[in-house]
């Protein structure tokens, strides 16, 4: 009986400390807080077009767009200003949003049946795929 009870605690000790690892909210105290000012400094600063900041999980959340001009969503951390989690719209790279991938490269999807003009396709006999 001791067995199934130490290893049960075990069992849930872990999972909580998967849980934990998995966090990304902020756990700053208010009294070390930057101001709302400062973070709107540090986005402008950074290139971003700042639309909304507001309070999400103990971390500033700037939405608007970014440099490149693509939308995003940033938690910051209130004390340090670093970003935590950042999302991009339209990139499948960073785990985040899931949406059309916008891109200045030509479209090589072979539609054409024509190889793009490179070193892998030197030879007239185009390379032969099975798809499932």
């Amino acid at each position: 009986m001791m067995k199934h009870i130490a290893a049960a605690s075990l069992f849930l000790v872990m999972a909580g400390a998967g849980t934990a690892m998995a966090d990304d909210d902020c756990h700053v105290p208010m009294d070390q807080w930057q101001s709302r000012g400062a973070a709107q400094e540090m986005a402008e600063a950074r290139g971003w077009q700042v639309g909304r900041i507001k309070i999400d999980d103990g971390c500033y959340q700037v939405r608007g767009i970014d440099e490149t001009g693509q939308a995003f969503k940033a938690k910051i951390d209130p004390a340090t200003l670093s970003i935590v989690k950042m999302k991009r719209k339209g990139r499948h790279d960073d785990g985040g949003a899931h949406g059309r991938r916008q891109s200045s490269e030509p479209d090589l999807s072979g539609a054409s049946g024509v190889p793009p003009s490179n070193k892998l396709f030197e030879t007239d006999n185009l390379p032969k795929s099975i798809v499932k």
